[in-house]
């Protein structure tokens, strides 16, 4: 990570899992001030998704990472999305009811990442081909409750949302490092709250999605 930022690529994307918190949290700081540099000076910036994501796909110019190309269709549905088989999945069940995707980011699971939901919401506000954006969250931190109040606050576009581990324990791990409830914060019923306040429809299951995005589209329309 450290030596391709150095080196001035715009885009890294890190697909390890496991990757040490202590080292994250240097990595992520330290991309964030050559981020900040490369900036000042007019470059183009420094930017690192992940750890432990699945990458991203822009249909018809690009695919980084590890996700299955064939389940994609070009289209205008954002995705982001922490989690990484769900958002196959989720792809899948867009493009069987005809939904094709402008871009689907998997910004991954870990506790520390480069690139977060509000990071990633005000790209796709900005993007002309994304109509209408998928947001799939999970249990642990408090990213999802600070992407509603960006939602509310400042995104005109549609925003679908759907939440896994509604059934976990408190203080049980599910699946990776970051999905975690800890200290009476990042379930599953605060995230739902919160983006359900801000105006964000939310799927009990992810073949709820396409329905929802239909909903919306149609009531933008």
């Amino acid at each position: 990570m450290l030596e391709a930022a150095h080196a001035g690529i715009p885009l890294i994307v890190l697909i390890t899992e496991g990757v040490p918190t202590v080292d994250m949290m240097r990595a992520v700081q330290e991309v964030k001030q050559l981020d900040e540099k490369s900036r000042a000076q007019g470059g183009p910036g420094v930017r690192l998704i992940g750890g432990n994501c699945p990458g991203l796909v822009t249909n018809g110019e690009c695919k980084v990472g590890i996700m299955p190309g064939m389940l994609f269709r070009k289209g205008n549905i954002g995705l982001v999305s922490r989690s990484g088989t769900l958002t196959y999945e989720i792809v899948y069940a867009l493009s069987q009811a005809g939904f094709g995707q402008s871009t689907c980011v998997g910004i991954g699971g870990d506790p520390i990442i480069g690139t977060t939901f509000i990071d990633v919401l005000p790209m796709f506000e900005a993007d002309p081909q994304t109509e209408a954006v998928v947001l799939v969250g999970e249990i642990g931190g408090s990213d999802e409750e600070i992407a509603a109040e960006y939602i509310q606050s400042e995104m005109k576009k549609p925003v679908v949302g759907f939440i896994s581990g509604r059934t976990a324990p408190p203080g049980k791990r599910m699946g990776h490092a970051g999905a975690i409830i800890s200290g009476g914060k990042g379930s599953a019923q605060s995230k739902v709250e919160a983006l359900t306040r801000a105006g964000v429809p939310i799927a009990d299951t992810p073949s709820e999605i396409p329905d929802l995005i239909r909903q919306v589209l149609s009531k933008r329309s």
